[in-house]
């Protein structure tokens, strides 16, 4: 597993599209989930990166959150969690054409997930689905292990709807056996306005949802957000 993850960089190196942003979040996240602070706000920075290369894509980001009076669960004040998701088009392995239809391509996925005292692995398949009005909308299903929690199943979808030339909603949600978390953005492109090329400076709002089955405990959280992309 570990070959397959460095032989995926190294492929990577041969891209086609690269894309990488930071972004600034805050927002109240006091409550009683492991997502929450003891009390107050939480900042989050985050460094995202997508990428395609011959025989699929690449997706990674990195968490670093700070909360003044502390996390829940923990006495520490910040907390690191990143995400590394590869993966194999079977389309382009085997020669079989890209479909204009729903289906647009199929995949072997895989993910690593990592913080300070939690991992996980997934493995799955996953596919781009063709859906009107979407300039993105991707599927994955896995098989998910993991240090802590049961081991359990993953459906996850991401997706990109261009709003207008200047507006546009973008997020992810994940479902587990175990828990649900979506989070969708809602952004406005301010680069025109201030002289800088368009698309490299947006601000708008984060809507951050988490649910845990077993204690039914939830999160719901609007966090204001700007973001740089090159």
């Amino acid at each position: 597993m570990k070959f397959f993850f460095l032989s995926t960089l190294l492929a990577s190196q041969l891209l086609a599209f690269s894309t990488t942003n930071v972004q600034y979040l805050y927002g109240n996240f006091e409550g009683p989930t492991f997502l929450d602070t003891q009390t107050g706000a939480k900042q989050t920075l985050t460094a995202e990166h997508f990428r395609t290369w011959d025989y699929g894509d690449l997706y990674t980001f990195a968490d670093y959150a700070y909360a003044k009076e502390g996390l829940q669960f923990s006495n520490l004040k910040n907390d690191l969690y990143g995400e590394i998701s590869p993966r194999v088009s079977l389309n382009k392995m085997t020669n079989i054409p890209t479909s204009t239809g729903i289906i647009k391509e199929w995949y072997c996925a895989f993910q690593y997930n990592r913080s300070q005292t939690y991992h996980g692995w997934l493995y799955g398949v996953g596919t781009d689905l063709n859906i009107p009005g979407f300039a993105v909308f991707g599927l994955n299903v896995y098989r998910k292990i993991q240090n802590i929690c049961a081991d359990t199943y993953q459906l996850s979808t991401n997706y990109y709807l261009p709003l207008s030339d200047r507006w546009h909603f973008e997020g992810f949600s994940d479902w587990t056996t175990i828990d649900f978390l979506t989070q969708n953005q809602l952004l406005f492109d301010l680069a025109p306005s201030i002289g800088i090329t368009a698309g490299k400076l947006e601000v708008g709002t984060e809507w951050h949802y988490y649910h845990e089955n077993t204690y039914h405990q939830d999160n719901d959280v609007f966090q204001a957000m700007i973001k740089y992309t090159w």
